[in-house]
């Protein structure tokens, strides 16, 4: 991959995570993505606009389960973390340790972002301009869509 800025990839791409604040009550989070299935993460927002943390999917969705009556899953859970999830309330409850570094700036290259994305383990980190505010977020096939592009000899800007 080139050095092309994050910018451009970024005023190109769709807003596909939902941004609250770290107050939000879960179970109002939790209607808000499922009632618009092209979010495909949750970040927390401060007042400023600056990222506070992003949310783990997973334990959101077992959150619901957990309080819908349905946890009869698949997986086990540790007593630890049954108990964590049972006691959340709030969004911030089950953001990702460490997650309010998950960003990338629009200056930095799209090089940049994908190593951002393989270090966090995650599919999605927020786009920070210079005040560090969140202006979007970029997606690992955000990045797959400009190497392919970019392998058949389109012009992704």
């Amino acid at each position: 991959m080139n050095q092309l800025p994050v910018a451009v990839i970024a005023e190109n791409s769709p807003q596909r995570a939902l941004f609250v604040a770290p107050d939000a009550e879960l179970e109002e989070v939790l209607e808000l993505l499922l009632a618009d299935k092209t979010r495909k993460s949750v970040f927390l927002l401060d007042e400023e606009a600056r990222l506070s943390g992003v949310v783990n999917m997973k334990e959101l969705l077992i959150w619901g389960w957990l309080h819908l009556g349905l946890l009869n899953v698949p997986f086990t859970l540790s007593e630890r973390k049954l108990r964590r999830l049972a006691r959340a309330q709030v969004v911030a409850d089950l953001q990702i340790p460490n997650s309010k570094s998950m960003v990338i700036s629009v200056a930095q290259s799209v090089e940049d972002a994908l190593d951002t994305l393989l270090l966090s383990n995650q599919d999605a980190v927020a786009v920070v301009d210079e005040n560090g505010r969140v202006i979007n977020d970029l997606h690992i096939d955000d990045l797959l869509t400009y190497a392919l592009q970019e392998a058949k000899g389109a012009n992704y800007a």
